[in-house]
């Protein structure tokens, strides 16, 4: 993987996005990376929302996007003094995924952090947070978690592909100090002797990579539906973080996001890391 210089998190100040800012914090102090802050302003959006409102207030108020700009460089400001990292704040206006998505391909990012919804809490996908990861330009870290540490338990969902050795190595690089394990699930009722071919062979993937890990990668085979046996594997170990690959690397229309990719999304708690 290369090195990891740039770090976007996008915000709209719900508790959701400072779960995911805080995350983002963290990863970029682990690795010196530029943290760069963005808000996408949906103008529709507002214009919808301002019969809400008293006019005369609002007349009295600077309009609210010069309210969140001044919001979001002021966060920037603070997080640089809080934490000594170089930090960039950017307001664009449009759509949210699309404003995103062209922000990180212009500028070489190596990690995308969003919230998976404005109240983390509650289960499943905000709208913008389900488009951003069907087509990722870059690995995408779903947050739920508010931030206590850094990751110590990261569970990686693998097959023996090329696709998924890769999502375990960037997992790694992003977070070198957690102890990683991979999970290969079979399906139930898998024959023994394909059982101990796949765990041999998971084994010899742990040990390639446990020699960029600051622990020993390790490796199990699980018999069962494959989104189930992640799922409740995440939850015996106490996982911070799930590692899920994703069926395309181009971020384009022929990109996909497996099943069992979109079950975990839906169905934890966990933060969520998606790797093209």
């Amino acid at each position: 993987m290369t090195p990891i210089h740039n770090i976007v998190v996008a915000t709209d100040f719900s508790p959701g996005a400072t779960a995911a800012v805080d995350r983002a914090v963290q990863v970029a102090r682990t690795h010196g990376a530029v943290l760069r802050l963005l808000h996408v302003f949906d103008v529709s959006a507002w214009r919808g929302l301002r019969g809400v409102f008293d006019p005369q207030r609002l007349a009295r108020e600077p309009p609210p996007d010069v309210q969140i700009r001044r919001r979001l460089n002021d966060l920037s400001a603070s997080l640089a003094t809080q934490t000594g990292l170089q930090v960039e704040a950017h307001f664009s206006v449009g759509e949210a995924d699309g404003a995103v998505r062209a922000y990180v391909a212009a500028h070489e990012t190596a990690l995308l952090v969003i919230g998976s919804r404005a109240e983390p809490s509650i289960l499943g996908l905000g709208s913008t947070a389900s488009r951003l990861v069907r087509a990722p330009h870059c690995p995408v870290l779903m947050v739920r978690c508010a931030l206590v540490k850094a990751y110590a338990t990261v569970l990686a969902a693998v097959d023996l592909s090329a696709q998924a050795k890769r999502a375990a190595t960037v997992a790694i690089a992003l977070f070198p100090a957690a102890q990683h394990h991979l999970a290969l699930a079979l399906g139930p009722g898998a024959h023994e002797s394909a059982h101990a071919q796949a765990l041999h062979d998971l084994n010899q993937v742990a040990r390639s990579l446990s020699g960029t890990a600051q622990h020993p990668v390790l490796a199990e085979v699980l018999d069962d539906v494959p989104a189930r046996a992640i799922l409740e594997r995440a939850a015996a170990f106490s996982a911070d973080c799930v590692v899920v690959g994703h069926h395309g690397g181009n971020g384009g229309a022929q990109s996909q996001l497996g099943s069992m990719a979109q079950q975990v999304l839906q169905h934890t708690l966990r933060d969520v890391l998606v790797v093209q």
